[in-house]
């Protein structure tokens, strides 16, 4: 079910109906303890975060990966952290919305200046709605980018070929002014493949 990524980050994932990408999810673990980053929820998803290491929080990278976020943390009984709607700059009379249809009027909003569980970083994003998450020497993002074939890719490649080169080009020139200066050496997403090793040769 999970997927080792390292001692002590690992992936699941499911496909996801409607569109029919895979969705990735991350569980972080330190001194056991443990934090979700946009989990998907999946059989015995709850047991097994409680083996592995005890559960401190739910994250989420961007509102599109609400995903089974809000269900996890009330299972858990841990607090949800979500974006803040100004530091992605999200409509808030859409987010209020959001929030009371899923019931996640409680949760936390962060941003850059927020201190997360188990000492991660975080980095707004500009222009994609999302924050990037650093833990150790990983860069953890939702949407923005990840591993094809090894190869490092910028969002929105494979979602709207007609767009490819101009908004992939534009996540670009966002995300990779954080990827140089967080200096992380792997990449963590929420679509297709994770970048173990190699990230800065990569940029």
């Amino acid at each position: 079910m999970f997927e080792p990524i390292t001692k002590n980050i690992f992936r699941w994932g499911t496909n996801d109906p409607e569109s029919g990408y895979m969705m990735y999810s991350h569980l972080l673990l330190e001194k056991d303890r443990a934090v979700l980053i946009d989990p998907v929820e999946i059989p015995d998803l709850i047991k097994m975060v409680r083996i592995l290491g005890e559960p401190l929080a739910v994250i989420m990278t961007n509102y599109s990966h609400l995903r089974g976020c809000p269900s996890i943390s009330r299972k858990l009984q841990v607090p949800l952290f979500m974006p803040e709607i100004k530091a992605v700059d999200e409509d808030d009379k859409l987010v209020s919305v959001f929030l009371e249809l899923y019931d996640v009027k409680n949760s936390i909003q962060y941003d850059e200046k927020t201190e997360l569980p188990l000492g991660i970083e975080s980095y707004v994003i500009k222009g994609r709605h999302e924050i990037a998450l650093k833990f150790h020497n990983f860069l953890i993002v939702g949407d923005s980018a990840y591993g094809i074939d090894g190869k490092l890719a910028f969002y929105p490649l494979g979602f709207y070929p007609d767009e490819n080169n101009a908004k992939s080009g534009a996540t670009a020139a966002a995300l990779l002014p954080i990827m140089k200066k967080t200096m992380a050496d792997g990449l963590l997403s929420g679509h297709n493949e994770d970048i173990p090793s190699g990230l800065q040769s990569l940029i």
